[in-house]
């Protein structure tokens, strides 16, 4: 399988094997608090990135996979990612944090396992790489951030519950 590099991404010549939704923090930034979806990232080499993404993030990647292949508007795949996000605005206005994110989860591994024509492309590609805040948490190695929300985790086929809600946020 041949994989397509682009200038405009660091992921040259690599493309994203799997996602999970590790939990959210919040941040205090140049914007303000903001929440962020914390993305474990396994690429293609087998190296795997923590990836820091907002809602509205979500919604960019998905209106460029939309401009970048005009000629798929409105077919079933692309209907299915619009879905995931309205169900992803539904819980976050429910205040659903969970369900929230086991819906960006679903969304994203939809958008890695699309055909590669899409999960391949420089839409999804520059969505993945690291963006400056992941630089800069991974070089300043900020491991004091607390997160306002920690996904369950599944060890060898058991759920081992270890939620986590803070009220209090890092300062960045």
């Amino acid at each position: 399988m041949a994989t397509v590099a682009f200038e405009g991404t660091s992921l040259m010549n690599m493309f994203v094997q799997n996602c999970w939704v590790v939990g959210t923090q919040r941040i205090i930034g140049h914007r303000g608090k903001e929440e962020f979806i914390e993305v474990r990232t396994e690429l293609s080499d087998r190296s795997v990135l923590y990836l820091h993404r907002t809602d509205r993030d979500l919604g960019s990647l998905l209106k460029r996979l939309m401009d970048a292949f005009p000629e798929d508007r409105g077919t079933p795949t692309q209907s299915a990612l619009l879905d995931g996000l309205m169900r992803i605005r539904d819980a976050a206005e429910a205040n659903y944090i969970e369900v929230r994110l086991q819906e960006v989860e679903k969304l994203l591994r939809r958008v890695v396992t699309l055909p590669i024509k899409y999960s391949r492309s420089e839409a999804v590609l520059t969505f993945f790489e690291q963006s400056p805040l992941d630089l800069m948490i991974r070089e300043n190695n900020i491991s004091n951030m607390e997160p306002y929300y920690q996904s369950p985790v599944t060890v060898s086929g058991l759920n081992v519950s270890s939620t986590f809600y803070f009220n209090d946020h890092v300062s960045l």
